[in-house]
């Protein structure tokens, strides 16, 4: 086409607006975690790894794939499709735990199925939010968790009265009640779901993006002693929000160019700004990331402690980077690129035994590996944000 056609113009949310809702919508689940912690700490580190890889893999595919339905059926539609998918998760889930051996739930099979399922419930939350676009109500309606988890914060510090307060027992009802109103517009009368063939290809790619994903946060989690690697998650809780926004902002400025735009070459104007926007918000991650990992070599031998806890920093900055690149290209529709990208670190991390030059800590090695991943990441990023055929 040689001009565009004429659109109503819509106006795209600003980058700080997008990221306060994201930041207080994945507020949610961390204070879930926050609140759930004496629970998880009496289950073997299976329970919160499984929920992991399985509940941020299925939501990634079903946020993809809701909101192409929700787009084309209705909200209503989009919100059927992600309650059934995570149902089907959840029963899943609940067959391994009762299949499994007793180590894999930590002696409790009914408690890990527990937790599971809440931890499911949880991220279904947050998937059908940003499906529906019904992101301030559930904040809303999230409330109840976000005081459960001060509450348990004040129990743990010694508060008596803070102590005597049954979070185990509420805290479910707090997501009960979050999920309730998330799924909602599910209840509404409406079409059918009706996924086509191509977006069960994009589910499946998805899928595999969001298993590499979590792949890559549970290598570096269990790279070193807990210790030694939790400093890895303060980047990545402010990351998840951050880069989720950027990359909506991202597309949702794209698609505003579309309304605007007079041209052709005026909408390639207004992508290769935004291109260069985003592309230079993602190169903070990697050199920090290289920085740290580079100064954690520089501290004393006889502090191998501090070493590995900014190795781990610095692995939880490089992570953010692997998942802000790959959820960008998802978001360009180069899917099968952002699952290779994804699943190769694992996949690496598990051939680096049959190289014998390697060292045999394997937090500094898994650190290289995602600082590799991400560097590649970002050159595909800047390489495929250069093709204007794949823009749109």
């Amino acid at each position: 086409m040689t001009d565009l056609a004429p659109r109503r113009t819509r106006r795209a949310p600003s980058l700080p607006a997008t990221l306060l809702l994201r930041c207080a919508l994945y507020l949610g689940p961390l204070s879930v975690a926050v609140a759930a912690f004496r629970p998880l700490a009496g289950v073997a580190w299976q329970v919160p790894t499984g929920t992991l890889l399985l509940g941020w893999s299925v939501a990634q595919a079903l946020a993809g794939a809701g909101a192409v339905v929700a787009r084309r059926r209705g909200p209503g539609a989009g919100a059927r499709l992600v309650g059934g998918g995570f149902a089907g998760a959840a029963a899943l889930w609940c067959a391994f735990v009762l299949l499994a051996p007793a180590a894999a739930g930590g002696g409790s099979p009914v408690g890990a199925a527990a937790i599971g399922v809440c931890g499911l419930a949880t991220l279904a939350t947050v998937t059908a939010a940003l499906v529906t676009h019904a992101e301030v109500a559930v904040i809303r309606w999230s409330l109840p968790c976000w005081l459960l988890a001060a509450v348990a914060i004040a129990g743990a510090i010694g508060d008596a009265l803070a102590a005597r307060v049954p979070v185990a027992l509420l805290l479910p009802v707090a997501i009960a009640v979050a999920a309730f109103r998330a799924f909602r517009p599910a209840f509404s009368s409406g079409a059918s779901v009706g996924l086509r063939a191509c977006d069960l290809r994009g589910f499946a790619g998805r899928l595999v993006l969001g298993v590499g994903q979590a792949g890559c946060a549970v290598l570096l989690w269990r790279a070193g002693p807990p210790a030694a690697t939790s400093p890895a998650v303060l980047p990545l809780l402010a990351a998840v929000p951050v880069l989720e926004a950027l990359i909506g902002w991202h597309r949702r400025q794209v698609e505003a160019g579309l309304d605007v735009a007079e041209s052709d070459q005026e909408f390639r104007e207004h992508v290769g700004g935004v291109n260069l926007v985003t592309i230079a918000a993602l190169l903070p991650p990697l050199a920090a990331g290289l920085a740290l990992m580079l100064g954690a070599y520089r501290l004393p031998a006889g502090l191998q402690g501090a070493r590995e806890g900014v190795l781990a920093f610095a692995g939880g900055i490089l992570l953010s980077g692997v998942l802000a690149v790959t959820l960008l290209l998802a978001a360009r529709n180069r899917t099968v690129v952002a699952a290779v990208l994804a699943v190769a670190p694992p996949l690496a991390a598990v051939a680096t035994p049959l190289v014998p030059a390697l060292p045999p800590d394997p937090l500094p090695t898994v650190v290289a590996i995602l600082a590799a991943t991400h560097l590649v990441g970002l050159l595909t990023v800047a390489q495929t944000a250069a093709d204007p055929r794949r823009t749109s």
